[in-house]
């Protein structure tokens, strides 16, 4: 017995019960592959699904670096990442406030090599700021 799809709370998963129902003809390796995405491929429409990620600024690494935890359960989990601060290239979405991001504002994104799954991720300073700012008061 088949739950109705109007159950499914979660759009991405949505997407994916609708897709099997409609193509019973295609694999599902063959349905699944077309909505896997490697970490070359993370576009500014991930932006969306880059904000469910719980995200936490744990220290200050350098003057242009921080240490960012990242877990995000339905695509990866960082416990402490380096984070560069840059000027961004593209528009996008902060993964702290969910605020606009337009291309050259400062922000902050991972810097570790190979790229990682959250490399489209991008944190504006001013949050990354503002979190340390109000670490190093509480612990006065």
């Amino acid at each position: 017995m088949e739950a109705p799809a109007a159950t499914v709370k979660d759009p991405r998963w949505k997407s994916i019960v609708r897709s099997l129902a409609q193509s019973r003809s295609q694999s599902p390796e063959r349905i699944l592959s077309d909505r896997l995405t490697t970490p070359t491929a993370i576009t500014a429409s991930n932006d969306v699904d880059l904000r469910h990620a719980k995200v936490d600024v744990l220290e200050r690494a350098s003057p242009s670096t921080v240490i960012i935890s990242w877990h995000d359960p339905t695509r990866c989990s960082y416990r402490f990442q380096l984070w560069r601060r840059l000027g961004s290239t593209r528009s996008g979405v902060c993964a702290l406030s969910g605020t606009v991001i337009n291309a050259g504002d400062i922000i902050y994104k991972p810097v570790t090599k190979p790229p990682p799954l959250n490399a489209a991720a991008m944190i504006l300073a001013t949050e990354v700021e503002s979190r340390l700012s109000h670490e190093s008061l509480g612990h006065c």
